[in-house]
């Protein structure tokens, strides 16, 4: 094994490491080794290419926040002078759809908007007025509001309102049966613009430092704190004088446990207490994305953003009315399901003919629908599982022709040149990825991601530092949080050179 001395360690390259490495040559450091260890760069950040060479990013999609968003500002200064398209605003008013009403947006006799907005402000009054109010589950919180209200809502509302306050578990990657209550809801600093596409983002900062210092395919086993820091692959020794660790949060607490898994680094001495603890108060997402890519546009591309509601109760309404205390109509409406079918999840469609002329649509969905669709064996299942959603998004959008799947299949004649034919099909593996096992961070009942982010800023120690979406506020789960947090790191690394 090769004994080697650099200034700086960097282990893995997914935009906080590229960042941090961009910054710490800038900033004149000569001696630097970026370690990945998969055999590509960007991390959660992944650019590929499907049906007739379109492309997608399979994890990572947008610039959050661009009011704030320094990553967002230095895009659209580069869009400005060279005049190539990285972006798009595709923020607009989204379509609900029910299995079985159709349309439900903009329903002047139901006006679920309005509920939902009067829901999401009864839960901000619930736990910024009262100090030590306890947490509970999304789910909780969604039938408190129907039982608390009930009497200021009709039958339907109540009935409909909770699978439309669902949509929000398509941000966290998570379900309303994990998901808390308290940190659900959150303001945003501005609009959201899709990226065309993240490799150009991740690529242009890759190539702002020297090429030599990447290295991918190259796991970390470990990271032994002596003089300065020694870490070790399966090929080299590192000494160097910091580290900067921007492995994700799942694939970081792999090393609090004594069993050897793909991803895990063993830290010697263990993570301090501080970090330990604070994976008690923090758990991860699995924000996963199926790809339909179609021959042509057969639907309407009047919106960008379509939610397929989940199946609703009709018995909803008649137990909260005759419940006579909260815990007898909680009871009776807690009932989670054991099996996962089509229409037991809220869905997020992107329209891409909206807003990029692509005809293909690109599903969200959380947690454990991703762990069961990105482990189903073959595509074929994949499209038995959409099929009656994907028909019913058609039906709504303007298509009366069911969705024909010629995926892998080439004798297959479309009688009706209006129907929308299926010609390839996407699936990511987030949750299997073993240097990903996710997607990002997110809160459960009592958690609270400030103690991760108070932990990973103050380091394993002033030599072992930690960046990454994980350990940073103002960006938390984002890529713009990644970055901003490798430039942090840098930064505190040349101050102390």
């Amino acid at each position: 094994m090769a004994i080697k001395d650099k200034t700086v360690v960097i282990v893995g390259a997914g935009i906080a490491g590229l960042k941090a490495a961009s910054k710490l040559y800038e900033e004149g450091v000569k001696s630097c080794i970026l370690l990945e260890a998969r055999d590509r760069i960007g991390g959660r950040l992944h650019t590929v290419q499907g049906y007739q060479g379109r492309k997608y990013d399979l994890g990572g999609g947008w610039h959050h926040d661009t009011l704030i968003n320094r990553l967002f500002a230095e895009e659209a200064k580069l869009a400005s002078q060279d005049g190539k398209p990285r972006f798009v605003f595709d923020d607009d008013s989204p379509i609900y759809i029910d299995s079985e009403r159709g349309h439900m947006e903009n329903d002047g006799y139901l006006r679920l908007e309005v509920i939902l907005d009067e829901f999401i402000k009864f839960i901000y009054l619930i736990f910024n007025q009262n100090l030590g109010v306890p947490d509970c589950t999304y789910k909780e919180m969604i039938h408190k509001y129907i039982y608390e209200k009930r009497e200021f809502l009709t039958d339907e509302q109540i009935r409909y309102l909770p699978q439309l306050a669902r949509f929000v578990e398509l941000w966290h990657g998570v379900d309303w049966e994990m998901l808390s209550g308290r940190d659900s809801v959150y303001d945003s600093q501005g609009r959201n613009a899709f990226v065309l596409h993240y490799e150009s983002v991740i690529n242009r900062i890759a190539q702002s430092f020297p090429q030599d210092w990447l290295q991918v395919s190259t796991p970390v086993r470990s990271i032994k704190r002596s003089k300065g820091v020694v870490v070790t692959t399966d090929r080299d020794e590192y000494h160097c004088d910091y580290v900067v660790v921007t492995i994700p949060q799942s694939v970081l607490e792999l090393s609090l446990y004594p069993d050897d898994q793909p991803g895990k680094i063993t830290f010697e001495p263990p993570l301090n207490t501080r970090i330990q603890e604070a994976f008690g108060k923090t758990h991860f997402g699995s924000l996963g994305k199926v790809i339909f890519e179609f021959e042509k546009c057969t639907w309407s591309d009047a919106t960008t953003r379509v939610v397929i509601l989940s199946h609703s109760s009709d018995q909803l309404a008649q137990q909260v009315r005759n419940a006579g205390d909260w815990q007898t109509f909680w009871q009776a409406a807690n009932h989670p399901k054991k099996n996962i079918e089509p229409w037991d999840h809220p869905l997020f469609f992107l329209n891409l003919p909206r807003s990029t002329g692509v005809p293909s649509l690109v599903v969200l969905m959380q947690s454990p629908l991703t762990e069961y669709i990105e482990t189903l064996p073959s595509k074929q299942l994949v499209f038995e599982f959409f099929e009656p959603i994907l028909n019913k998004f058609m039906a709504a959008m303007g298509c009366s022709q069911p969705v024909i799947n010629a995926v892998d299949k080439t004798d297959v004649k479309p009688q009706n040149s209006d129907s929308p034919v299926l010609e390839g099909m996407i699936v990511t593996n987030w949750s299997s990825d073993p240097y990903s096992r996710g997607a990002y961070t997110v809160c459960f009942p009592d958690d609270d991601a400030i103690d991760m982010v108070t932990a990973m800023m103050n380091g394993q120690d002033s030599r072992i530092r930690f960046a990454g979406e994980h350990t940073i506020l103002d960006g938390a789960g984002c890529a713009y949080g990644a970055w901003e947090s490798g430039i942090r790191e840098a930064e505190y690394i040349r101050e102390r050179l």
